[in-house]
């Protein structure tokens, strides 16, 4: 489901901006400092936004999210001024880069990747629910392809590695375009599903930062058998 039709609230929107700035190594405080020339930690909740969209943030998170972010670190400045403590913000964000204070404890174990990321497994399942109607046809939908595969014996997951080393490939490991899912499944595979059914794989399947992007490695651990079958 998309973020915009999600409850929206500041821990999971916290969580999601997170695992983005880790995952592309964002620095928000080069995007947020310059609009604090005092250096006093504090800037106008337009500065906040601002500097978000200057980051790239609003490409993956929604208005409501940000927004719930910053009234989390906004307090009244005076009666007619609200401002952001943006460096109370920046040290919990930036904890997924670093344990905060370590300089005070050196010898402190830090964990190599934020406890949020250490699901090895993550890419091996789409958690989108599409709802019940959605999900009891996509359910009928992947049983019928499990059980063409399983006729044939064949697995699908080589015919999408063989189109994600394509030179016009997504290059993201376990992903390929939703138009590449597509040709793959109905051309390579050759496995009919209707139009319908296409879009409904690739709603399940995509990216949570990428929506042109589809797990084909959560499709195909749905789809062909165990490794030990």
């Amino acid at each position: 489901m998309p973020a915009a039709q999600r409850d929206v609230d500041f821990d999971s929107s916290m969580t999601r901006l997170k695992k983005l700035v880790y995952k592309h190594r964002i620095r928000l405080r080069e995007f947020l400092a310059d609009f604090d020339k005092l250096r006093k930690g504090e800037i106008l909740p337009s500065h906040f936004t601002r500097g978000m969209a200057m980051a790239g943030v609003d490409k993956f998170l929604t208005p409501a999210e940000i927004e719930v972010i910053c009234q989390h670190y906004t307090v009244p400045k005076s009666a007619s001024m609200d401002i952001v403590m943006y460096n109370e913000f920046l040290a919990e964000v930036d904890s997924v880069f670093t344990k905060p204070h370590l300089e005070k404890d050196p010898l402190a174990h830090v964990p190599a990747e934020p406890s949020e990321l250490l699901d090895r497994l993550r890419y091996q399942r789409s958690n989108r629910n599409l709802g019940p109607e959605k999900e009891a046809k996509l359910a009928e939908l992947m049983s019928r392809i499990s059980d063409t595969c399983s006729k044939r014996g064949i697995l699908i997951k080589p015919f999408f590695d063989d189109a994600a080393r394509g030179e016009h490939s997504a290059k993201l490991p376990g992903h390929v375009t939703c138009t590449q899912f597509k040709q793959c499944l109905s051309v390579k595979v050759n496995i009919h599903v209707s139009p319908d059914e296409a879009e409904l794989l690739c709603e399940k399947l995509t990216h949570e930062d990428f929506p042109e992007l589809v797990n084909y490695v959560a499709f195909s651990h749905i789809v062909d058998p165990p490794a030990d079958a």
